[in-house]
């Protein structure tokens, strides 16, 4: 792709077709570094940054590209916006201040940095209670550990000393995300935004003030569910202090002698197809397997192809090495340059004994919301590059599909296809259980981060600590959470990308809960593409307008689900 852009910017000037083809090879390339930085404790990442330099750290490059990019008049308009667009990013890269960029990127390594040295606080604290901290995190062994202890003094203590040193280095880490959220402000000013909020609402088609009544609503929303949990913890276990720490041991009591399942992989893929096929009428054909770790699927609607997704296979229960990547890209059809988006979506699996290989509900329940976004992928109506992937769309709509997606896990017809025995049946439900109180359990931490994202990045000062008092002030949240929970998130892509856009999630989650209602009663079978024609329309076209979801509806479909036998 360099080979080919360096000989495109070497030509005297530019033609449509050849900025139609820089402009794809610019948002392939993007989305391959967003895919390997997604993935990057399974890649050596740092290997790759002077690539991502060439393309996208490049001042003479950009120069250049400016220069051919505003020589160049369009006669196709749709084109021509697309040109113009792209001339007033260059613009804005050529005209920042570069010392801000690196000193943010500094930053967001810093809290990376303060945070592991917690982490390795927290595992040295196991190993010197004598646990095995050879394999996975401090988070992960420690919740394990309370899990199996019935002490609930021990279980307690425990939690309360993970939390001690978390929150060791609390003052740096707040000192170093301030400092973050300061450099985000600087630049938003720098562009004419009098604040980074101000910003990211332009990618937006809601109102700060709708925005604003989301996060508020699900915030009120999040601790009555976490209240209610906290007391159904409580008739479980018994009374104990902090219910929350306890959760799972909770579970642990809740699933009894009970096995939990794996699944056959080829037969979750299989329900996968069928759901394409019934609900957007599209046929998802592998192709012969060609000895690699990527499964590769097309996608056609009729005789015609319409994308692909390449399912990117690791086994967990080995180390992984880094799987080629030969693309990942959007849709492109002007004159004779013609491209079909492709998207990839890693598949976490155990490999069995006898060659089979097996995965956790949880994991497939991720692998169901990569697939919404696949298809959301291949289905984005836009045909020119000038951004990448779903980036495309409205901030507020990028989750949609996906969420759509995730909740076939707990569809009827999904259980019945897996042809599962009874114990598995009942393991099945177990997780399916599991899985909703996990995301009941984590509803304050989400609209809390979402709060405070949209709150700081909306302010033209103060800092995260300012932020939660008044939360806390407004919505009593220091009961339900600490502010220690929070800093480490601020170093996220999403919010680097889009600081204040948190609440994302929260509108998708209500979307995506009140569009599948309607399914969940039905047969897959009885489905009839034609009856979902134009229903998901907001989800690939930019100019449609977002509809404003009920907050509740993501309590009450949850609940719904927990009070109905799934079989």
């Amino acid at each position: 792709m360099k080979e080919r852009l360096d000989a495109i910017v070497a030509e005297d000037r530019l033609t449509q077709a050849a900025f139609v083809e820089l402009a794809a090879i610019y948002d392939n390339a993007a989305y391959v570094f967003l895919y390997l930085e997604s993935n990057e404790q399974h890649v050596d990442y740092r290997a790759l940054l002077p690539y991502r330099t060439a393309f996208f750290k490049n001042d003479v490059l950009d120069g250049r590209l400016r220069a051919l990019c505003a020589q160049l008049n369009c006669e196709d308009p749709e084109l021509e916006e697309c040109r113009r667009a792209y001339v007033a990013h260059l613009d804005g890269k050529l005209t920042a201040d570069p010392g801000r960029a690196e000193e943010l990127e500094k930053l967001q390594e810093h809290v990376k940095e303060i945070a592991r040295a917690g982490d390795r606080d927290q595992l040295a604290l196991l190993g010197r209670l004598g646990l095995d901290i050879s394999s996975g995190s401090a988070r992960s062994i420690a919740y394990s550990v309370i899990s199996a202890t019935g002490d609930a003094s021990r279980r307690a203590k425990l939690a309360g000393a993970m939390t001690t040193l978390r929150d060791k280095r609390l003052g740096a880490l707040l000192e170093t995300t301030d400092r973050m959220v300061a450099v985000r402000r600087e630049d938003s000013r720098h562009r004419g935004f009098a604040t980074p909020l101000d910003e990211t609402m332009r990618r937006c088609s809601l109102s700060v003030e709708a925005a604003r009544g989301l996060v508020d609503d699900y915030l009120v929303g999040a601790i009555e569910e976490h209240r209610a949990l906290e007391a159904e913890i409580r008739e479980v276990v018994g009374e104990v202090a902090a219910p929350m720490d306890h959760f799972g041991h909770y579970l642990r009591k809740l699933q009894g002698d009970l096995p939990v399942p794996l699944f056959d992989l080829q037969d979750c893929l299989g329900f996968v197809r069928r759901v394409a096929e019934r609900v957007f009428g599209l046929t998802m054909s592998q192709l012969p397997d060609n000895g690699s770790q990527v499964l590769t699927v097309v996608v056609s609607r009729g005789e015609q192809v319409v994308g692909y997704i390449n399912f990117d296979l690791w086994d967990a229960g080995r180390n992984r090495a880094a799987n080629s990547t030969s693309g990942i890209r959007n849709r492109v059809d002007w004159g004779d340059i013609v491209q079909l988006p492709i998207a990839y979506v890693s598949c976490r699996f155990h490999r069995q004994p006898d060659g089979r290989d097996r995965i956790t509900f949880q994991n497939v329940h991720s692998l169901f919301h990569e697939t919404g976004h696949a298809l959301n992928h291949l289905l984005v109506s836009k045909r020119l590059p000038t951004v990448s992937g779903l980036d495309y769309l409205p901030l507020e709509r990028i989750e949609d599909l996906s969420m759509w997606h995730e909740r076939w896990v707990y569809h009827p017809d999904f259980v019945d296809h897996l042809d599962l025995s009874a114990d598995e049946r009942a393991g099945m439900e177990f997780c399916q259980r599991a899985k909703i109180l996990e995301y009941q359990r984590t509803h304050v931490e989400r609209a809390v981060t979402a709060a405070l994202d949209f709150g700081v990045h909306g302010a033209e000062e103060g800092g995260l600590r300012a932020e939660f008092d008044r939360l806390d002030e407004r919505f009593d949240i220091s009961r339900y959470c600490s502010l220690g929970d929070y800093p480490v998130y601020f170093s996220w892509p999403m919010i680097n990308a889009n600081p204040g856009a948190s609440f994302v999630y929260t509108r998708s989650a209500a979307a995506s809960a009140e569009a599948f209602a309607p399914v969940l009663g039905r047969r897959l079978d009885d489905l009839d593409p034609a009856e979902f024609e134009g229903r998901f329309a907001a989800c690939f076209d930019y100019d449609l307008p977002s509809g404003t979801p009920d907050i509740r509806s993501i309590f009450t479909s949850y609940r719904d689900l927990l009070g109905k036998p799934i079989s």
